[in-house]
């Protein structure tokens, strides 16, 4: 998950080179959504994502970047998905775009729980 995250601050922070340096903001948070599952969010305010590439910026080898790859959100996905969560994008309503995954929480080996 530390890949995860790391792709998700850098891709943040190039999403806002083109803003005044005054006006950037990344915001990282975690919840419990639940009794079995946390969330991540990784925001930031920069241009945000074009509402029909929205969907598109998970698979491999697309990229909104002149530099990029396409590979770091793919890779991303594949890692949450393969540790049981989801992961999706969303404009904010105030410009930029949010980030979020969720993960399923281990309990300890000792403990079972029920929601």
């Amino acid at each position: 998950m530390q890949q995860v995250l790391l792709n998700l601050l850098l891709n943040g922070m190039d999403a806002m080179g083109d803003v005044p340096p005054t006006s950037r903001r990344m915001v990282v948070s975690a919840r419990r959504l639940d009794a079995a599952t946390a969330e991540v969010a990784v925001g930031d305010a920069g241009h945000g994502i074009a509402v029909g590439r929205l969907a598109k910026v998970f698979e491999p080898f697309y990229t909104t970047k002149s530099s990029g790859l396409g590979m770091g959100l793919a890779i991303s996905r594949t890692l949450v998905e393969g540790h049981g969560g989801r992961i999706w994008a969303e404009n904010n309503a105030d410009g930029g775009a949010t980030f979020r995954f969720t993960l399923p929480l281990a309990l300890p080996a000792n403990r079972t729980e029920t929601a």
